[in-house]
């Protein structure tokens, strides 16, 4: 379960940024996370709730947008999502382009973890 190691790195990033802006209160928290890291959002939202409790983001709203996985084939020179993504928390499988089935790509979205935005008050 990474997602509490991550989820706190996230809380402490937000409440290092409240604090630099003199905010009292964080309201709303805007994340983006990519399928293929593989962290679970509705989990991140219980981990970010529990730890942020008793700090300036306690109650605040997450707001988390899912990315679609993303290539670029070296071979065929696909540009889009990969065909077919089973989502497995303990590995991950051989991603692939879906055109011409070669495994020589760029991955240009999926795996971020960020956060995009604060609204604080």
């Amino acid at each position: 379960m990474h997602e509490i190691s991550i989820a706190g790195a996230i809380v402490d990033a937000v409440l290092d940024a409240a604090k630099k802006n003199n905010a009292k209160k964080v309201s709303e928290v805007f994340i983006e996370i990519g399928e293929l890291t593989a962290l679970n959002p509705e989990q991140m939202k219980f981990i970010f709730k529990t730890i942020s409790s008793g700090t300036p983001a306690e109650g605040a709203r997450y707001d988390i947008r899912v990315i679609t996985p993303l290539i670029n084939c070296k071979k065929c020179l696909y540009n889009g999502p990969i065909g077919f993504f089973e989502k497995l928390h303990f590995f991950l499988p051989q991603i692939k382009c879906p055109r011409c089935g070669d495994i020589e790509i760029d991955i240009t979205a999926g795996r971020e973890c960020c956060v995009k935005r604060i609204k604080i008050s």
